[in-house]
């Protein structure tokens, strides 16, 4: 009985070797960098940056104004795995590259659009530079956990089984030495 228990061990240990942290379903942190009147987001199409829309001052927050911006906008797909029936036009999303140089001159296959965004209220009469949109999104993702955890969990579940193991052979062990005592 000796040698089963330590087999169970053995595989129990084995199963450790190869777990790994699951990232299922994971998509990468909003960019930082967005131009004024756009804020950081993130999908399965990846990061990008999406306008804030607004049609008056009231839809903006304090200390920003709504205003018509020249923008360079493309789309981006924000679909996963979607059902056989589900219209893959409907998580297209609008994708801010940046605002219009010389008003028309967009790159990367996006189209200058002229959108009322929000704003803040000091830098509508002119131009601002990216540096004025930093923090727009505060949100941020959780980093994710470094390699090592991997490992102390692996240690974790080694210790567990090795115990586990343990206590089975106390327990198998302890009726043969109670018939032993009777004899």
């Amino acid at each position: 009985m000796k040698r089963s228990s330590f087999w169970i061990a053995v595989f129990g240990l084995s199963a450790f070797a190869f777990v790994t942290p699951a990232r299922a379903d994971v998509v990468g942190p909003p960019p930082d960098d967005c131009p004024e009147g756009t804020e950081g987001a993130t999908c399965h199409g990846g990061p990008y940056c999406s306008p804030v829309e607004c049609t008056s001052d009231a839809e903006c927050g304090n200390g920003e104004t709504c205003k018509d911006k020249p923008l360079c906008v493309s789309t981006i797909s924000c679909a996963g795995l979607l059902p056989p029936d589900a219209n893959p036009m409907d998580y297209e999303r609008a994708k801010i590259e940046s605002p219009c140089p010389n008003g028309n001159e967009c790159t990367q296959g996006a189209t200058c659009k002229t959108q009322k965004v929000c704003v803040p209220a000091a830098s509508s009469s002119g131009s601002a530079s990216s540096s004025d949109s930093e923090g727009a999104c505060g949100c941020r993702l959780a980093p994710s956990a470094p390699r090592e955890a991997s490992f102390g969990a692996l240690a974790l579940g080694a210790l567990g089984a090795a115990t586990f193991a343990r206590r089975r052979q106390r327990a198998e062990a302890a009726p043969r030495a109670s018939r032993q005592r009777r004899a």
